[in-house]
C-alpha cells in the first residue's frame, strides 16, 4: 500500500487555506496572514498520511479507525461500541478484516456537534457491512460531505476512506469476547476489536 505525506482528499482544503493566507499577508494584515499560515499547517496535519504497519491475522478483527472508545452497549444480541474520533486522531477508515465491502445505508445531512443527541437524527450518516460487523459513521461538526463509497472486495488493512470528525459506532455480534474497553485508545490496523 502506497503512503503519502499528505492524503489527496485534502489538496484542495490545504491549497484554498494557503492561497487566502498569503493573500491576507500580502494586501490586509501580516496578522491575518500568520493566522491563516498556522491554520494552513494545522489543517496539513488533519490531513497527514499514516506510515504504519498493518497487522494482518485472518483469526482477529481490527480497529477501523483511530479514536477513543466513549461507551460500550449490548443490545439485541450486539455489543455497539462507540468511538469518538477527534481531529487530531489520523483519519483513514481501513478494512477491518478481509470481506465484501457493502453499504447498507447512505444519508446527506447536518453536521451538528456530535455529542448532541439531535446528531444521531440529523447528520450526514454512512453504514458498512463486513462479514459480522457493521460500522455506522455519523459525521461531526468538521467533517465535510462523506464521499460515496463503493462496494468491493476488501483485504485487512486497505484504505477504504477517510473521516475527519464524528462518531463511529461498531457493531459486533454478542457471542464474539471483545478485547477492548471503555477508555481504549484504538489505532485502525493494529488494535484487535476481537478474534474470530
Amino acid at each position: 500500500m502506497k503512503n503519502n505525506l499528505i492524503l489527496k482528499e485534502g489538496y484542495k482544503s490545504i491549497a484554498i487555506i494557503f492561497i487566502v493566507a498569503i493573500f491576507l499577508n500580502l494586501f490586509v494584515s501580516d496578522c491575518l496572514g500568520t493566522l491563516g499560515i498556522l491554520l494552513g499547517l494545522f489543517v496539513v496535519y488533519i490531513y497527514r498520511g499514516s506510515n504504519r504497519h498493518i497487522f494482518t491475522n485472518t483469526q482477529s478483527v481490527l480497529a477501523p479507525i483511530d479514536s477513543t472508545i466513549t461507551a460500550i452497549d449490548k443490545v439485541n444480541g450486539k455489543y455497539k461500541i462507540y468511538c469518538k474520533v477527534g481531529l487530531l486522531d489520523n483519519h483513514i477508515v481501513r478494512a477491518p478484516c478481509n470481506s465484501t465491502l457493502k453499504v447498507k445505508k447512505h444519508r446527506h445531512g447536518l453536521n451538528l456537534n456530535v455529542d448532541s443527541y439531535k446528531a444521531s437524527l440529523y447528520n450526514e450518516q454512512i453504514v458498512l457491512k463486513f462479514e459480522d460487523i457493521k460500522l455506522k459513521f455519523i459525521s461531526g461538526f468538521f467533517d465535510k460531505r462523506v464521499k460515496k463509497i463503493q462496494e468491493k472486495e476488501v483485504v485487512q488493512g486497505d484504505k477504504i476512506s477517510i473521516f475527519i470528525d464524528g462518531l463511529v459506532v461498531i457493531s459486533v455480534p454478542q457471542t464474539k469476547v471483545l478485547l477492548v474497553q471503555i477508555g481504549d485508545k484504538l489505532t485502525s490496523g493494529q488494535t484487535i476489536l476481537f478474534k474470530k
